[in-house]
């Protein structure tokens, strides 16, 4: 990033940025359940104690495979979703973050009524379905129509299946502009351009590119589907 972004520390957080987005482990579609009966499709709620990961001390997994499918049936709400993204982050500033986000969610993923409505229509005039094949590029897409100079600057560079990032200039965008920039370099391309200290950073990036940011992760790792989570 540039040099106002750039920090002097190198903390094990930053290196788990990369675990956030790339390398998570894969979701699963339908719960796998055992035990003493199977769940009816039709029954209220999915409980942990019908999974196969399951065991007589708890679960085991550092993540939850099915959260979407238990986020269906009313169980799961937009926190359970964040816990288990950045739980494992040992990060006082960003954790303090994530916790606001948490108490300030109100069901609305996007940042404006701008936001949104770019968002649906560019995906329905593309024929792009909810359950994109590719989550990484829907996230990147809330990303960069998160902000109105720099979707100006991007948007002519926007494939059905790809970023020219390299075409976009950038002069005259502001500092959230350029965060939210680079964050979606990162979860499209797989390749670090910003640091966990960056986007904990509350004098750095303001409140409504950290929701954007970390929402947007939350799309990498669990589809689109997750727009449709309302508590």
């Amino acid at each position: 990033m540039s040099k106002v972004f750039l920090y002097g520390t190198k903390l094990q957080e930053m290196e788990q940025l990369m675990l956030l987005v790339p390398n998570f482990a894969p979701r699963m579609k339908g719960m796998v359940v055992v035990g003493k009966r199977m769940l009816n499709e039709n029954e209220e709620f999915k409980k942990c104690i019908y999974c196969d990961n399951y065991t007589k001390g708890g679960c085991k997994e550092n993540q939850c495979a099915h959260l979407m499918e238990r986020a269906t049936f009313c169980q799961i709400k937009y926190g359970a979703f964040l816990k288990d993204s950045f739980g494992d982050f040992h990060h006082y500033y960003l954790n303090k973050r994530i916790k606001q986000l948490i108490r300030s969610f109100r069901g609305d993923w996007f940042l404006n009524h701008t936001h949104k409505g770019r968002y649906e229509q560019f995906c329905r005039m593309q024929g792009i379905p909810v359950q994109q094949p590719n989550p990484f590029y829907l996230a990147t897409l809330y990303l960069l129509m998160a902000n109105d100079i720099l979707w100006n600057r991007i948007k002519d560079h926007v494939y059905l299946n790809s970023f020219d990032f390299p075409k976009a200039h950038l002069y005259g965008i502001d500092t959230d502009g350029y965060a939210l920039f680079q964050m979606a370099k990162t979860i499209a391309t797989g390749k670090k351009s910003i640091e966990i200290n960056e986007i904990a950073d509350e004098q750095l990036i303001g409140n409504s590119a950290f929701k954007a940011i970390v929402n947007a992760t939350l799309i990498a790792k669990h589809g689109g589907e997750i727009l449709t989570v309302r508590q």
